[in-house]
């Protein structure tokens, strides 16, 4: 027989198991519940050498600059830059519109649009069929006026973590080759702007240390990206399936993403050009093949990278676009902790960075001390499940 106390337990432990018996039958279905449904990273983990991003090539096969031959001055500050950021850049020439003659664009191009505009298209082309020919697995592509935050390796690293999770989420397929995962063809690290595919999950990583406050983003030529009961707070960093994106200033492709690039915009196969392309821009046009399915995107909001400009001419800012006006000083635009601005202090061997701008959170930081936070998976209510 069982002793007063003993029986005492035995009915708390079943009243205890009553309960949360109940609470589990009168939880609320996903489908009603609200419009957004919130996963840890947890869920989600699956590749463990994230450490390997901080190689010299930022764990994709190569990194490519596109640089004009007549513009050494912008070749100066991406190879010391990146020296400094220990990874290593090589070089696809920049075209310039007497290189390419008109008659031989491709049968689409828009002739009302500048010359230059279809020369930047073109060594944008080149990059990618050199990753063709050489059968890169994937290659980072950026121009030669970008700027990068001092803690590149570690935002390249928490991306990693969201997009792998954006991957897996929807094909429950464990990456294998890289720990960005395997199903993507560009992921668009550097842009103007950019819109989500509202109806997918999206990522987002809080109190991240680097991201600029609003008034500081570069111009959005895009509204910020808008899904459903959801506003992205100032200081997270979301990360979603691209339906668009404009400025093509750093961006990983995958071999078989600069395949079907190099099929739309050139050999055009087949009609694919009508399909496809719209006889644009380079951003333009791939923005397109985002959002029509031709190409998986994966994108940062805001953008990781920025630009810099040098001291001087503001003509010296474009060779696609004729500017003109005063001479501005040395600037760099949306990165909080810019590489570039901060050459001196690294060269000086300071392990302190200063901000970009003086209205910043925390104004001096130790390099190596800057760290993100894991996020979570957030599915819009069409996608739940019970």
């Amino acid at each position: 027989m069982f002793s007063a106390s003993q029986l005492r337990f035995v009915q708390l432990v079943l009243i205890l198991f009553g309960v949360i018996f109940i609470l589990f039958k009168l939880r609320p279905s996903t489908h009603r519940a609200t419009a957004l449904i919130q996963q840890g990273w947890s869920d989600y983990h699956d590749w463990d050498d994230f450490n390997a991003i901080r190689n010299e090539t930022l764990e994709v096969q190569k990194v490519f600059a596109i640089n004009l031959v007549s513009r050494p001055d912008k070749r100066d500050n991406i190879v010391l830059g990146s020296s400094l950021s220990n990874f290593h850049v090589e070089w696809i020439d920049g075209v310039t519109p007497d290189e390419v003659d008109a008659r031989y664009y491709p049968y689409d191009w828009d002739h009302g649009r500048k010359q230059t505009e279809y020369a930047a298209r073109r060594a944008h082309l080149n990059g990618l069929q050199r990753i063709v020919q050489e059968r890169l697995a994937s290659a980072i592509i950026m121009e030669d006026d970008v700027d990068w935050d001092v803690s590149i390796q570690a935002q390249l690293q928490s991306f990693a973590h969201a997009v792998q999770a954006l991957q897996l989420q929807e094909n429950r397929k464990v990456p294998t080759q890289s720990p960005y995962g395997d199903v993507w063809d560009i992921l668009w690290l550097g842009h103007c702007g950019v819109s989500c595919k509202t109806d997918l999950p999206f990522y987002l990583t809080p109190n991240y240390p680097t991201i600029p406050m609003p008034h500081h983003f570069l111009p959005l030529w895009r509204d910020p990206p808008a899904f459903e009961g959801y506003e992205r707070p100032d200081h997270s960093r979301l990360a979603c399936t691209a339906s668009d994106a404009v400025c093509s200033m750093l961006y990983a492709v995958s071999f078989s993403g600069a395949q079907r690039i190099v099929a739309a915009l050139s050999v055009s196969p087949s009609g694919l050009a009508e399909e496809i392309d719209i006889g644009a821009q380079f951003d333009v046009s791939v923005g397109r093949m985002c959002g029509n399915g031709y190409l998986r995107c994966f994108v940062p909001y805001p953008s990781i990278t920025g630009s810099f400009h040098q001291a001087g001419s503001r003509a010296k800012s474009s060779n696609i676009n004729d500017e003109t006006g005063k001479d501005e000083g040395f600037f760099s635009s949306g990165v909080m902790y810019s590489t570039m601005l901060n050459i001196n202090r690294i060269l000086k061997g300071e392990r302190a960075v200063h901000a970009t701008w003086g209205d910043v959170d925390v104004l001096d930081v130790i390099r190596g001390d800057i760290t993100m936070e894991k996020g979570s998976i957030y599915i819009p209510k069409a996608k739940n499940r019970n």
